[in-house]
């Protein structure tokens, strides 16, 4: 759920615009592919991956290419059909990459809209503590400490 302005755009709560959010994210999986451990179990994932955030602009989304052993990102739609989408708002992003939205949960009540199959990315849950950790370091390099949650 979001909140329309008057000019009719999407209000996030941490984010001023829809680059915002993406160019953290792709900073986030950029340093969580120095991770062996992570990097690993991504690459395990093997799907191409369509970040979805387009509720809060249509520039808003972003995908991850852990197919065949390789691991790459890039903002937008992927130039190839996705083998699953995670659609959710942009903010729910924030909390979950935080450590503060248990995907599980998120999944079960909808804030977290699936299409295709997220077993093998629910297997890495376990590691979102790690994950946050990198985030975390992301948001201070990118000089966002405000959007640190605690």
């Amino acid at each position: 759920m979001f909140t329309i302005s008057m000019k009719g755009e999407p209000v996030m709560e941490y984010w001023k615009n829809e680059e915002e959010p993406i160019r953290a994210f792709l900073k986030l999986f950029e340093e969580s592919a120095k991770d062996a451990e992570l990097s690993s179990g991504l690459k395990k994932v093997n799907q191409l991956i369509w970040f979805d955030y387009t509720e809060d602009g249509p520039n808003c989304s972003f995908w991850v290419d852990c197919r065949n052993g390789n691991l790459a990102v890039g903002p937008g739609k992927p130039a190839e059909e996705p083998d699953m989408t995670m659609s959710l708002s942009a903010d729910d992003a924030h909390r979950s990459w935080s450590n503060k939205l248990n995907p599980v949960m998120a999944i079960t009540r909808k804030k977290i809209r699936v299409k295709g199959s997220a077993t093998g990315l629910l297997k890495l849950a376990p590691k979102l503590k790690k994950v946050a950790q990198i985030y975390e370091g992301v948001l201070r390099e990118l000089g966002w400490e405000d959007k640190i949650l605690k």
